[in-house]
Order: C-alpha cells, then sequence, then structure tokens
C-alpha cells in the first residue's frame, strides 16, 4: 500500500489525489524549470480580460504604436437567472491553457480551464466562496486559489489547491479573512497571499503546500493563525487591508498595497518584516513589476489612476488618470514596454482596457468592453 501523507495543520484535504500531485509539484519546484518568454521587443500582444458584471471575457489585441482592439468575446458561466462573477484569471506558463474564477454560484465558486486561442472548456473545479485572484506557478501544474468570501461573514477563509491536469481540488489551506492577491514567486517555490481584514501577509511552501509564516503587517511582526470560527472585528485605526502581494524577481522581497492606508509596504523575506513603506495616495489596489524588478506598477481604485515608481529609490515616476472609473488590475508586458490596466467603470458604464507606456507614463490605447473589468492575464507576445 503507497504511503499516506499526513495533511498539514489547517489544511482540509480534499481527496486521495493530494499524495500524486504533491509529489510531481515537489518534484518540479525542486528542479525550478521556467518558461519565462523574452528576447526581442515584441510588436504585438494579447490578452484575456475578464467583465465580472457581464459574464464575458474578452480577448484583446495590441500592436505596438497602433490600436487596442479586442478580437474575441467569450461568455462564461452555466446560470441563466445570475451573474456568476468572472473574476480572477491566469495563464499556464505553455499558454495551452487559461483559467478563470466564477465568483458565484450555488453555494460555492468554480474554477474553469480553457483551450487558449479555441477558448474552449477543457475542465472545471469547485471552490470555496467567492474565489478571487489565482496563482500558478513556473511548472503549472496545480493552481492556488483564493477564497475570499467577499460577501459572508468576516471568518477565516482557504485557499484551494487545484490539480491542473485533472481539475481536482486537492485541498483546503485555511489562512485568514478574506485571503486576497495570490502569487507565487519566481522559481514557485512560495506562495503569497494577504489577508484584507485581518491584515496579514501569508507564506505557504510550494513543495508541502502548507502555511509555513504569517507577518501582522500594521504591528509589523510574526502573527499566529486567526481562531477557527472567529469573526474579524471592524479594522482598527491604521489599518492596512492588503489586497495584493507581488514577489520581486530577485526572491528577496515583496511587495503588498494597504488599500485602506495609501502605501505600499516592501516586506523583506529573509528579516520577514517591514523594511520600507512607499506612499501611494489614492487607494492602492493591484500590482505589478517589471520582469527586469526595476519598475513597480499599481492601480490606485480611489484615485482612478495607475502608479510608477522607481523600485531601488521608491521615486514616483508617472501618475496616469485613466479615462474611467474605477482602475482594477495591472499586468507588465513580459518585455517591459507597456503596463495594461483594467478599469471597471461604475454602474452602466462599460470596462475599459488601457495601453500605458511604462517609459513615458503615456496612455497609447484604450478599448470598451463589459461591464466592471477586472481580472487581466497577458497571454502571449509575437515580434
Amino acid at each position: 500500500m503507497a504511503p499516506t501523507l499526513a495533511p498539514a495543520v489547517g489544511r482540509v484535504p480534499r481527496g486521495h489525489g493530494f499524495a500524486r500531485a504533491f509529489v510531481r509539484f515537489a518534484v518540479l519546484a525542486c528542479l525550478g524549470t521556467t518558461m519565462v518568454p523574452g528576447g526581442a521587443a515584441a510588436q504585438s500582444y494579447w490578452i484575456y480580460v475578464a467583465a465580472e458584471s457581464e459574464d464575458e471575457v474578452a480577448l484583446l489585441r495590441y500592436d505596438a504604436g497602433g490600436d487596442l482592439t479586442v478580437e474575441k468575446t467569450i461568455t462564461t458561466g452555466w446560470l441563466l437567472a445570475e451573474i456568476e462573477a468572472p473574476h480572477g484569471l491566469a495563464m499556464d506558463p505553455g499558454g495551452e491553457y487559461w483559467y478563470l474564477t466564477l465568483g458565484h454560484g450555488f453555494p460555492n465558486g468554480r474554477l474553469v480551464k480553457y483551450v487558449t486561442g479555441a477558448d474552449t472548456v477543457a475542465g472545471v473545479a469547485d471552490l470555496g466562496l467567492f474565489p478571487a485572484t489565482i496563482a500558478v506557478p513556473p511548472h503549472g501544474t496545480v493552481a492556488l486559489t483564493v477564497n475570499a468570501n467577499f460577501h459572508g461573514d468576516h471568518i477565516p477563509s482557504t485557499v484551494t489547491i487545484v490539480d491542473l491536469e485533472t481539475m481536482f481540488p486537492l485541498a483546503d489551506v485555511v489562512t485568514c479573512t478574506m485571503p486576497h492577491g495570490s502569487r507565487f514567486n519566481a522559481d514557485g517555490t512560495r506562495h503569497y497571499s494577504a489577508c484584507m481584514m485581518d491584515n496579514q501577509l501569508v507564506e505557504i511552501d510550494g513543495a508541502t503546500l502548507a502555511v509555513t509564516r504569517r507577518l501582522d503587517l500594521v504591528a509589523n511582526e510574526p502573527a499566529h493563525a486567526p481562531m477557527d470560527g472567529h469573526m474579524a472585528m471592524a479594522p482598527p485605526d491604521g489599518h492596512c487591508s492588503p489586497t495584493w502581494t507581488t514577489p520581486h524577481p530577485d526572491g528577496k522581497r515583496v511587495f503588498v498595497p494597504c488599500n485602506k492606508g495609501d502605501a505600499i509596504l516592501e516586506v523583506d523575506l529573509e528579516k520577514w518584516r517591514v523594511t520600507r513603506r512607499i506612499e501611494a495616495p489614492g487607494a492602492p489596489y493591484n500590482l505589478d513589476l517589471t520582469p527586469d524588478g526595476t519598475r513597480l506598477l499599481a492601480t490606485l481604485k480611489g484615485s482612478a489612476q495607475l502608479g510608477i515608481w522607481d523600485v531601488d529609490s521608491g521615486e514616483l515616476l508617472h501618475m496616469i488618470d485613466s479615462e474611467m472609473r474605477v482602475t482594477h488590475g495591472v499586468v507588465a508586458t513580459p518585455d517591459g514596454r507597456y503596463a495594461i490596466v483594467t478599469v471597471e467603470g461604475i454602474g452602466g458604464d462599460p470596462g475599459t482596457v488601457e495601453v500605458i507606456e511604462i517609459k513615458s507614463g503615456t496612455r497609447v490605447a484604450s478599448a470598451r468592453i463589459g461591464k466592471q473589468a477586472g481580472g487581466i492575464a497577458l497571454w502571449k507576445m509575437e515580434g
């Protein structure tokens, strides 16, 4: 009989496929295999963007120096009487598949696997309450999806681990209250997420898939797990409400926006402490870094802007107004030339996708899609 792997503390196993995927994932994590696009500057870029209030995903193409155009609109979801809220997007490292979270369901949300280009469904997995951001490591074996539970009680929630080959939910790792901003570091050995109601940064080991460390971002000291069944109280003075995590390519630090604190925090991963605070007035929400790690990008949800900072100096280089409110997601192109930004809109406004030239801080193109543009993932670029 094959040995049984004991679940780590705080993990609720989903099924017997855990041992097989654990071994597969651990081996790949040790190998550190990566598939990172690069080389000469591209001329064309393809991006998937979710329209949360339309049950649609748009595939857009930007030709450098030209227009941003919608090539295709993909309808998603199964419930005809309800908006299922496509929220988070992630790409398979090889570009063969893309993944989408649907926030609403009966009762839980879902992770849907699509074939890129054909945009047909290749698999579905059940998740938790309002799954939000998705992270896929460089070796592409699993997805970690934060169950943000935006509309439920403020009690500790989970990250669901899904085997992407079988689309089998392996386990739920209890992390914190209202988790968001799911991201792996460059080699897939560590995963980070933020707790919007507990002001914590949570680290998960990429091989064991267990929580290894927690950091209280307000007290700036190691934290304990929230009590099971404990309801988070109203945010205290100095509340951070972290909404995202972005590890630096150097593997030594991670950036976390304080959406309620108008700041972006830099956490030293060796010291496990906040070592720098970058002022970011306007409610910073989502972050990205250019692949060379020199530029930090942040959507400012409250002021409908995109900020661009020099990472080494912390200097604000550009603050770009969006055409509409409310800025949501941002991704840097792999050549570091452009930031692609999603803007939700308000009420019946259409969603907007904007292309910003990073060096000059200039908006060079935009396009309208369905209402509440949010989740974004870059599929490919071609020279």
